[in-house]
C-alpha cells in the first residue's frame, strides 16, 4: 500500500503545481510573463493549491509512517545499547525521583547516529501511590524527516538492574501535521480572497423576489 499512497501524494503535490504553472503559461510565454500571471492570479487559486498541496503531504506523512516505522522491545541495562532502524539508542542511566503525589524511574538515553549524537532523552516510568495507578512518560527527539520515541518499562525481576525498553523510530510523522498546516494556509488564502467577500455581501443586500399576484 506504500507505493499506492507515495503515487497518490506525489499526484496531488505536482498536479496541483502544474496546473497552476499550465494555467500561467508555462513554456508557452516569456518567464517575465509567467510571474506577472502567477502574480495577479486571485488568492482563492493559491488557496486551493496548496490546499492540494497539503493534502498531498499529509497523505505521504501517513504513508511513510505505516510503510516504514520500525519497533523494537527488549530489556536493557544501564550501558547498554541497542540499534534500531540507523539509530543507537544508549542507557546512560536510572535515577529515582519524588514528586508532589507520585514517584519514579527516570530513563536518561542518547540518541545516536552514525556514532554521532544527535539527541538526549528522558523517559519516566510514575507510579501514583493514591489512585494505585503506573504512567508512562514516553521520551521524544523530534525530526523533520524522522520521530524517535523511547518507552521506559518495568524493572525486571531477576535480571539486576534491567528494565524492560520499547524504542519507535517513526519516519516523517511530522510531515502530516505540516500538511495540515498548509492545508490551513490554503483555506485562510481562499478565505482571503476579495470576490468572496463581495459576493457574500451582494447576497446580503440582494431585494426579495417579488411575489406575483
Amino acid at each position: 500500500m506504500a507505493p499506492v499512497g507515495i503515487g497518490l501524494a506525489a499526484w496531488l503535490v505536482f498536479g496541483a503545481i502544474w496546473d497552476l504553472l499550465y494555467r500561467a503559461k508555462l513554456g508557452r510565454a516569456g518567464g517575465a510573463e509567467v510571474l506577472r500571471r502567477l502574480w495577479n492570479f486571485p488568492r482563492a487559486d493559491w488557496g486551493k493549491t496548496l490546499a492540494h498541496v497539503g493534502f498531498g503531504v499529509t497523505v505521504f506523512g501517513i504513508s511513510a509512517l505505516m510503510a516504514w516505522e520500525v519497533e523494537r522491545i527488549g530489556v536493557m541495562k544501564v550501558g547498554d545499547t541497542a540499534e534500531l532502524g540507523g539509530y543507537a539508542f544508549r542507557l546512560d542511566d536510572v535515577e529515582s525521583v519524588k514528586g508532589p503525589n507520585w514517584t519514579a524511574q527516570v530513563g536518561a538515553f542518547t540518541a545516536l547516529q552514525d556514532g554521532e549524537e544527535i539527541g538526549r532523552m528522558r523517559a519516566e516510568k510514575r507510579f501514583y501511590p493514591v489512585q494505585r495507578m503506573p504512567t508512562t512518560e514516553a521520551a521524544l527527539d523530534e525530526g523533520l524527516t524522522r520521530d524517535l520515541y523511547v518507552v521506559l518499562g518495568d524493572k525486571q525481576d531477576g535480571v539486576d538492574e534491567a528494565y524492560a525498553v520499547r524504542i519507535y523510530v517513526k519516519p516523517f510523522a511530522a510531515w502530516i501535521w505540516l500538511g495540515c498546516l498548509i492545508m490551513a494556509a490554503g483555506g485562510l488564502a481562499s478565505l482571503s480572497d476579495r470576490r468572496w467577500r463581495v459576493g457574500a455581501a451582494a447576497k446580503r443586500r440582494a431585494p426579495p423576489a417579488a411575489v406575483p399576484a
